[in-house]
């Protein structure tokens, strides 16, 4: 299934995933991408319809900034959670509040959003989340959050099929 992760940190917030995609239990790529860049907010997606998922959501972003103006994470949290339900993905967002603090949200499939510290969805993620508990620094710099969330999907990679050693990130600064 792959699996994507977020950490929070006095640095900021760091989102990463690996690039493995699955489907009726084989590997189908190793090149497929679950974190997004979507200038000043990131997204870290699994599920089954990431592409559409990613493709809409920079689309909705782009509507928003052009009426509205900067995309704040509880905006980009509402769009997200609209989203999850019609493309069937769990989704990890990153933004800053309306106060210049960076943020990490948590939405599931369903919909529901919650404020996290550490998270992590996917195939991998108990295993993620474990290694993110057991090392996890609130006061992190956004490099060693980085290398904390790496650290985390290798520990998953090494036991679940469906995680890959190929990861991107994406960096939230405080």
């Amino acid at each position: 299934m792959s699996t994507v992760l977020g950490v929070t940190c006095a640095g900021g917030v760091v989102l990463a995933g690996d690039r493995v995609a699955v489907s009726q239990g084989h590997v189908r790529s190793r090149s497929r991408q679950h974190v997004f860049d979507f200038e000043g907010v990131g997204a870290a997606v699994v599920g089954s319809d990431v592409d559409g998922f990613a493709d809409r959501l920079e689309s909705d972003l782009r509507t928003y900034r052009t009426e509205r103006g900067e995309v704040h994470v509880d905006p980009l949290t509402r769009m997200a959670s609209d989203l999850a339900t019609e493309f069937d993905v769990s989704v990890l967002v990153a933004g800053y509040d309306d106060g210049g603090t960076p943020q990490l949200r948590s939405i599931t499939a369903d919909g529901s959003s919650t404020d996290d510290d550490l998270a992590a969805f996917g195939s991998g993620a108990p295993v993620a989340l474990g290694a993110l508990e057991a090392s996890h620094d609130p006061d992190a710099t956004l490099d060693d959050a980085e290398t904390l969330a790496r650290g985390a999907l290798h520990a998953a990679a090494e036991r679940d099929a469906g995680t890959g050693d190929d990861i991107d990130s994406y960096g939230l600064p405080a």
